[in-house]
């Protein structure tokens, strides 16, 4: 079995180096192969989307220049108008105030889908049809498995729209619906739902092209390369890129009450009615004038509450100012897509499998771990300066699978690099037996541990193979190999586990019977003789037959292991004195 073993190792040894190269293929197209089938399944979706946040919060807060103001319907209008949902009169009351100051939209982010009485109802649509600068959003039911084919109704259960008698005056209509991310944070939003033959471009989105003066035939989706284009009436182009399910990545700029201009709901009312009884108002609404005026609901309880990269609550009204700045601003993020992202994949793979396998498993593990950080700031850095969102986590995984197979093929390698060096040091070449430098290695640690106990014994063979010299000269030096190799076969058949079997030099063999008495080992010395009688050898057309004499000797607790030796070489050499192909123990012969 040992010898079965031992020979494997040489294999492997030796086909490791011959197709290093090879394995190196291998290991990186295996690496490959298994990042790959996690990202086309999104097996650890959640950790790149992870990556994405983070890279968001090192980003840090940055400034948004747009004509856009929040005016928040929170906690002191509550207070003040009563209990939510308000009398459409106070809608209509806001509409007419701002609509005064000549805003750019009044946009607002609640859904008037159910109708009040009708004097408040007739109120607000007489507001509405006056200012003719007013946007109503329409809420679509998603499917959490809603697919890059939105736009074409797919994943789309049922339309909420405004009340006809509101959205026929209105300026635009746009949605407000968005579907989180695996993990349950809004990232994305679909710029364009279909449904029922009909088309709904997202609020902010809507808001944008109006601002930008691009006309609904201006506007066109390519889902196949993943662009919107718009084209406004002065000539201007913007393209605005998609991610690979046909979403708008939004730019989240700062939280919440810190990226634009926030106003109290009751305060600017209460301010225009302070302004013309020529009192100083709250809030000069002059700050409206030509500006995104975008209505919702901010108080906690009513609010929709939508976890997002830069923030775990964050008002769902916020989506629509980020969608609208971002176009408005052409600051877009971008984000690598499928092809791209197999590159990176398959780069990093094959890269650090032949970087890391080159290394020492502590200098591998040393590399990989500043790999994988300084990959995720150079990512981090590319989001910062270029707002592109590279593929990131599957890459830091592949660096990471790179390290843990090159390491251990490493360590395996090493493992047998040792035992081949082992067997170099301690066996004989021929025979595979240990040499005699090794078997007196241990003959003198059993000597000293046998020395302690008065009940252990230990006894020693020594062979010598009768008439080697006629048998190389009559047959040649390759069949007397063959004979001492059949020997050191034939001795470590007839022992035990525990037994040392090794050559001595030339056809001279030498075995340690740990445990065992002159009695026992002369049965095994015994065994051994005939045995090797009885073996014939063939050479050419030839049989020949040769003998083995053997001496024993029995631990006598002799004070050097050379006199310990020299016992089993006398008992030999009488052995063959005597006639040889017998067995002689150190004080009698047989």
């Amino acid at each position: 079995m040992t010898k079965f073993f031992d020979a494997i190792s040489d294999a492997f040894y030796q086909k490791f180096f011959r197709y290093k190269l090879a394995v190196k293929l291998i290991t990186a197209i295996l690496i490959a192969a298994v990042i790959l089938l996690m990202y086309q399944y999104h097996v650890v979706e959640r950790l790149e989307l992870l990556t994405v946040d983070y890279r968001f919060l090192l980003r840090g807060s940055q400034p948004l220049r747009a004509d856009i103001v929040f005016i928040d319907m929170a906690e002191d209008s509550i207070e003040a108008i009563g209990r939510w949902p308000w009398p459409r009169k106070w809608h209509g009351a806001i509409t007419k105030i701002l609509s005064e100051y000549h805003p750019r939209a009044i946009a607002f982010d609640v859904v008037f889908a159910e109708p009040q009485d009708e004097i408040n109802d007739a109120t607000f649509e007489e507001a509405i049809r006056q200012s003719g600068d007013v946007y109503l959003p329409l809420s679509y039911d998603l499917t959490a498995s809603a697919d890059a084919r939105v736009y074409e109704g797919t994943g789309v259960r049922t339309a909420i729209r405004p009340l006809e008698r509101f959205a026929r005056w209105a300026r635009g209509t746009g949605h407000i619906s968005a579907v989180p991310d695996s993990d349950g944070i809004l990232r994305r939003i679909y710029p364009v739902i279909g449904f029922n033959d009909t088309k709904s471009y997202q609020l902010g989105f809507k808001l944008a092209c109006d601002t930008m003066g691009v006309e609904e035939d201006g506007i066109t989706f390519d889902p196949e390369r993943h662009t919107i284009t718009l084209r406004s009436a002065a000539g201007t182009v913007t393209r605005i890129p998609l991610d690979d399910e046909n979403q708008f990545i939004v730019n989240w700029k700062d939280r919440w009450g810190k990226e634009l201009p926030h106003y109290s709901y009751i305060d600017v009312i209460r301010s225009y009615g302070m302004a013309l009884e020529g009192r100083t108002p709250i809030v000069d609404l002059n700050v409206f004038t030509d500006k995104i005026c975008i209505i919702g609901l901010t108080a906690l309880g009513l609010i929709d509450i939508k976890p997002v990269p830069i923030e775990s609550t964050y008002p769902a009204v916020g989506v629509n100012a980020m969608v609208a700045a971002g176009i408005i601003n052409r600051d877009f993020i971008r984000s690598t897509h499928a092809e791209a992202d197999i590159l990176i994949i398959l780069f990093t793979a094959f890269f650090f499998t032949f970087l890391l396998a080159e290394l020492r498993p502590l200098g591998g593990m040393v590399a990989a771990t500043v790999s994988i950080i300084g990959y995720f700031l150079v990512s981090s850095v590319i989001f910062r300066l270029f707002n592109i969102l590279i593929v990131t986590f599957y890459p830091m995984l592949a660096i990471f699978l790179a390290y843990i197979l090159t390491a251990t093929y490493t360590q395996i390698l090493q493992s047998v690099e040792r035992s081949r060096l082992f067997k170099q040091a301690t066996r004989d070449g021929l025979t595979s037996l240990y040499n005699v430098r090794h078997f007196n290695l241990l003959l003198e640690a059993e000597m000293k541990g046998v020395s302690f106990d008065p009940n252990r014994k230990m006894s020693v063979l020594m062979f010598d193979i009768d008439n080697f010299k006629k048998l190389n000269d009559t047959y040649g030096h390759q069949a007397g190999d063959t004979v001492l190799r059949d020997i050191a076969r034939l001795m470590q058949s007839k022992c035990r586990q525990t037994d040392i079997v090794a050559r001595y030099g030339g056809e001279e063999f030498i075995i340690m019977l740990v445990g065992a008495g002159r009695k026992e080992a002369m049965d095994v010395a015994e065994k051994i003789r005939a045995g090797f009688e009885a073996k014939k050898f063939r050479f050419g057309s030839d049989l020949y037959g040769t003998s083995v004499s053997v001496g024993v000797a029995e631990y006598a607790r002799e004070k050097t292991r050379e006199e310990f030796v020299e016992k089993a070489d006398k008992a030999l050499y009488r052995a063959k004195h005597e006639g040889k192909n017998r067995v002689c123990v150190s004080d009698s012969c047989g």
